[in-house]
């Protein structure tokens, strides 16, 4: 390609029940059509190529060859190559010339299903995990361990002495003795019988007869554990192979460079790895999984709906795909850019926070249809509860603590990055006036930044995409929940006490409509532009 890249198709086919394997590379052809490779046999008259640029690069005498017309086209492409236009094409032949030849320099791939069966995958086969493993271990024994070699060499020397007829003890055993009597039987047809036997490979005893078993307390085969101790060692077995490629890559020595026969490439593409796993456990195979993808030439494509496999510190990585309905399809949102780039201190500190603030729990905004963004605990659990109450709930909304008024923007650039619909509700937190004279200057500046923020987030969000849910003066003062309370109980707990007994016509109209538009958010044409026009408790 253009950009230095290469782009090669591996097709996997089902014909007459066995699958077939192709390989096809992807490559930039100019639009002219004279210029095209494959078109290179159409010009090769000189009435033909005299109609185009290439005339003045082909031989002025004798016959022209499709060879004089293809150095003609790629002199001419190399020439004028800023000034043409190129399309990408797959190329209809094999890669490289050869059916096969092209899996040598493709990465090795590795699927694991969401659902599989141990048993196939702990045999001793070149198509499992463990089957790999376990030949890689038998051949490093026959190349370096004694007894092996030893073992070898005497079943050869056994196996000789059986098919040995010259006389003595070798003539009279009894392989010589069944062919004799073979032979008695043949004896009218006047051929002679000779039972030859082929030495085995030895490393095929190890297929025929080798088994794991694990012992959790109770020893048995690993195909009889539970799904997630199988699911379990399936990982364990990926991660052995891959610490076995990285042990088998030894630094060149004196300077020499040996010929690549096969990519050194790994990828590991897994369906929902938390299945049968708890959230420990997901986590601690999280960062076993990224240690494999920062391992050189591996890669790993995870399939999960586990908020323990999100990390935002690699939000590059994140992408979500949805589906809305049949007829649109799929549709993938990812963010490529760096959303807190740059070596300013500030950026370098959002970027921090980021990472801090979404844990498993605000993990959620990228699986949610809808994420409601709210201060703090209060709304978190008052919102949902309230929705239930007046029968507005929604499961695919998401209601995320995002801690403080302060880490708002930071929750609201993470929604337009990945296009994710939200609504965000905070606290007016207006200064009184005038200013209460026992307040110290720092009080009074910090009451005046959390102000101000409101100014910050109204500017950061973009509708329709976001909206803005403004509290007067808190959420604590338009709900009716008692101060004191608060103050005695914790917030949170105060508002649930406060609804608790209250039937649903008695909750406040406030509060029911903070609840309605976090659940049911109208449509953007429904609804002003204006935050402050859009408050329901202003």
């Amino acid at each position: 390609m253009s950009d230095d890249t290469i782009c090669i198709r591996k097709s996997a086919r089902l014909s007459d029940g066995a699958v077939e394997v192709s390989y096809n590379g992807w490559g930039e052809q100019p639009e002219q059509e004279w210029l095209r490779a494959d078109k290179a046999g159409d010009y090769t008259t000189r009435e033909k190529v005299n109609a185009t640029p290439l005339s003045d690069l082909v031989p002025d005498g004798g016959r022209i060859t499709k060879t004089h017309i293809e150095e003609a086209q790629q002199t001419y492409i190399q020439q004028h190559r800023e000034d043409l236009n190129f399309t990408r094409a797959l190329e209809s032949g094999p890669l490289l010339g050869q059916k096969n030849v092209g899996g040598g320099v493709l990465p090795e791939f590795f699927l694991i299903p969401a659902i599989r069966d141990l048993t196939d995958e702990i045999k001793i086969k070149t198509t499992t995990t463990f089957g790999r493993l376990m030949n890689r271990a038998v051949r490093e024994m026959a190349e370096r361990d004694e007894r092996f070699i030893e073992a070898k060499e005497q079943l050869e020397t056994v196996i000789s002495s059986l098919n040995r007829r010259d006389g003595g003890e070798a003539a009279s055993n009894e392989l010589a003795v069944l062919e004799k009597g073979i032979e008695a039987e043949l004896k009218a047809w006047g051929v002679k019988v000779n039972i030859e036997v082929t030495p085995p490979e030895i490393e095929k005893l190890f297929e025929l007869g080798t088994n794991i078993h694990l012992d959790d307390g109770v020893r048995t085969t690993a195909d009889r554990k539970g799904h997630g101790l199988q699911r379990a060692m399936m990982f364990a077995l990926l991660r052995s192979w891959a610490s076995a490629l990285r042990a088998e890559r030894q630094p060149e020595e004196d300077g020499e460079v040996s010929a690549r026969r096969q990519s050194d490439s790994v990828v590991f593409a897994m369906e929902e790895p938390e299945l049968f796993l708890h959230p420990h456990a997901q986590r601690r195979l999280s960062t076993s999984l990224r240690e494999i993808s920062e391992t050189p030439e591996h890669q790993v494509f995870l399939c999960t709906h586990s908020t323990h496999f999100v990390d935002l510190a690699y939000y590059k990585e994140v992408t979500i795909i949805n589906k809305d309905d049949p007829v649109t399809g799929s549709r993938v949102r990812q963010c490529a850019a760096e959303l807190f780039g740059g070596y300013d201190v500030a950026d370098q500190k959002k970027r921090f926070h980021m990472a801090q603030w979404i844990n498993p729990d605000r993990g959620e905004i990228f699986f949610a249809r809808r994420v409601v963004f709210v201060e703090g605990e209060t709304e978190k659990v008052l919102i949902p509860y309230l929705a239930q109450k007046t029968g507005v709930f929604d499961p695919d909304v998401s209601i995320v603590d995002c801690g403080s008024k302060y880490n708002l923007p930071l929750y609201i650039t993470i929604a337009k990055a990945f296009k994710i619909p939200y609504l965000v509700i905070h606290d007016e937190d207006p200064l009184p006036h005038p200013i209460p004279p026992e307040w110290s200057p720092e009080k009074t500046q910090s009451k005046e930044y959390t102000f101000r923020l409101n100014e910050q987030i109204a500017q950061l969000v973009d509708s329709p995409l976001g909206q803005i849910e403004v509290l007067s003066p808190d959420f604590e003062g338009a709900s009716g929940v008692s101060r004191s309370q608060g103050d005695r109980k914790g917030k949170a707990l105060a508002a649930l006490d406060h609804f608790e007994g209250m039937p649903a016509a008695d909750i406040p109209e406030a509060a029911k409509g903070v609840v309605a538009v976090a659940y049911e958010m109208p449509s953007p044409d429904a609804r002003p532009a204006s935050p402050a026009a859009a408050n329901p408790l202003a």
